[in-house]
């Protein structure tokens, strides 16, 4: 059912939305104008931008190489956009990392923490998205200028916030006692009025994730997120350098402007609105940056974003499974429940 909504999805964006507003032939003739050399130039920055969203796997996990990081994030992007069953990619890329001898809890710690990091780094953007812009000149007098700064604001108080209760809770057992206690009697009351007899463990909860996880938050947090973010900024200028190759000038089209619409639609597909990412973004990427440019450059704001997501969303599907073949060579490519039995077990 959930792979058949990612092909509900993407009929609905890319057969019905985007033609009403959107000639595909002029973004057809827009990618054929790319020249042998721009395609050399945006794949080197692709395989640039696999490898930096790799280095944050690096930094989670002692002992993991920049290669069997850049193969790490290839196969949890790749196998969670086709095959989108939950965290089921993460399993996958357990079993792969640990049939590279990264012990059993290096290899949970840092793949489990690799979702919490990528959100706060997704939280930082829009603040400094909008400094950027205020910097330049470009929010005086912009109607969205309030809007701008409202979304900044959410985003820093939220990645304070979140990036603050983590730190308190691993240093500090009172501070997770106390969340642990408060949060659980703010769930119960909540499942209480929807007619709930039980309530999740929040407190264990709380307290499991010190636990296991802080040692790791403490020695490798900082470095894992500060990865993250450059893998961000990366993916930023994938961006950027696929709208000039459309023919969108820097007069039309700011670097400061792409980043704020990067940002903006980070923070908000931090909720998944597709199953594995699929068709929404797109839209998000088209509608914001087309508000910006005006609708002729409509074509080219389209093409640009095909080619951000070629690299971003695209090929790192079948290169996952072409990585994964390799990485699972003599083994089944998708892991069977014995082996994920078999591998918790293992030191």
């Amino acid at each position: 059912m959930r792979s058949g909504l990612i092909v509900a999805v993407l009929l609905l964006v890319f057969g019905v939305i985007l033609p009403r507003y959107i000639d595909y032939s002029e973004v057809l003739d827009a990618f054929q104008g790319l020249t042998f050399g721009q395609i050399v130039v945006i794949t080197i920055l692709g395989i640039l931008s696999w490898i930096a969203s790799g280095l944050v796997f690096c930094a989670l996990i002692p002992g993991l190489s920049i290669v069997r990081g850049f193969m790490s994030w290839l196969i949890l992007s790749g196998i969670g956009s086709s095959v989108p069953f939950g965290p089921w990619n993460m399993g996958v890329l357990w079993v792969v990392v640990r049939g590279w001898e990264i012990p059993n809890l290096a290899a949970t710690s840092g793949i489990a923490l690799y979702g919490v990091v990528n959100e706060l780094s997704r939280l930082f953007l829009p603040l400094f998205a909008i400094g950027a812009l205020a910097l330049s000149g470009q929010l005086a007098g912009k109607s969205e200028a309030d809007t701008a700064w409202t979304i900044a604001i959410i985003s820093a108080i939220a990645f304070v916030v979140a990036t603050g209760l983590i730190i308190a809770v691993v240093r500090s057992e009172r501070v997770a006692d106390w969340l642990g206690r408060t949060g659980q009697r703010a769930v119960t009351w909540v499942m209480h009025r929807l007619g709930r007899d039980t309530a999740p463990d929040v407190n264990g909860a709380i307290h499991r994730f010190r636990d296991q996880l802080g040692f790791v938050i403490r020695r490798r947090g900082l470095a894992s997120l500060g990865a993250a973010i450059l893998s961000q900024f990366a993916w930023v200028i994938v961006l950027i350098v696929a709208c000039r190759m459309m023919g969108i000038p820097d007069t039309v089209l700011s670097p400061a402007e792409v980043f704020a619409v990067y940002a903006l639609v980070m923070v908000i597909t931090i909720i998944p609105l597709s199953p594995g990412g699929a068709g929404v973004p797109e839209l998000l990427f088209i509608s914001g940056l087309s508000t910006i440019t005006g609708p002729q450059y409509q074509s080219a704001v389209t093409a640009a974003v095909f080619l951000y997501r070629l690299y971003f969303w695209f090929l790192p599907i079948p290169l996952a499974w072409i990585l994964l073949k390799v990485a699972r060579r003599g083994k089944s490519m998708l892991p069977t429940t014995a082996e994920l039995k078999a591998s918790a077990k293992g030191a």
